[in-house]
C-alpha cells in the first residue's frame, strides 16, 4: 500500500530493505564525516611530525578516526574492496599507495588523493558504492586495522 506521495510506509518497507537504507545512511555519514576530517583537519591542527612506521594509521587512530562517524561500516566496505582486490591485502602496501613517502600532512595527501582519484575517473564500485579508489583503500586500512592481521 503506497500512501499519496508514492511512498510505501516505513511499517509495511522489508526489513531487508529498511536495512539496507539505514546501512546506507551510515555510509553516506561516515564518507561526509570522512570527507571533512580530511579537509578540516589541516586548518585546525599544527602539523606535527607522525612516526614513519604506521604514519597513516597513526594519524586515522589520533586525527581522522574520531571524525569519520561509523568506522565499522566503513571498514565493512574495505573488507570487500579488499576481497576483489586480493593483491592489496597489506597494511604496508596500502599504505605506501596511501602515503606515498610519508612527507607532508597525511589528511592532505588522502584528499589529495581522493579529489584526484575522482578527477581522472579511477573509482571502483563497492556493495554498489562508487567510491574514489583511495576512499576504498581508506576503507580498507579501517578493515584491516580493526582487526585483520597483515
Amino acid at each position: 500500500m503506497r500512501t499519496m506521495s508514492g511512498v510505501e510506509p516505513v511499517a509495511e518497507a522489508g526489513a531487508d530493505e529498511l536495512a539496507n537504507v539505514m546501512d546506507r545512511r551510515r555510509v553516506v555519514q561516515a564518507l561526509t564525516g570522512l570527507f571533512g576530517a580530511l579537509s578540516l583537519a589541516p586548518a585546525f591542527t599544527p602539523p606535527t611530525p607522525v612516526p614513519e612506521m604506521g604514519g597513516l594509521e597513526h594519524w586515522l587512530r589520533h586525527r581522522g578516526a574520531a571524525a569519520l562517524g561509523d568506522t565499522a561500516v566503513l571498514g565493512r566496505y574495505g573488507e570487500i574492496y579488499l576481497a576483489e582486490h586480493t593483491h592489496e591485502r597489506n597494511r604496508g602496501r596500502l599504505s605506501l599507495l596511501l602515503s606515498g613517502d610519508g612527507q607532508g600532512n597525511v589528511g592532505i595527501r588522502l584528499l589529495e588523493g581522493i579529489a584526484r582519484d575522482w578527477r581522472e575517473h579511477n573509482v571502483v564500485v563497492v556493495a554498489g558504492w562508487v567510491f574514489a579508489r583511495t576512499e576504498a583503500r581508506i576503507c580498507a586500512v579501517l578493515h584491516l586495522m580493526g582487526g585483520s592481521t597483515e
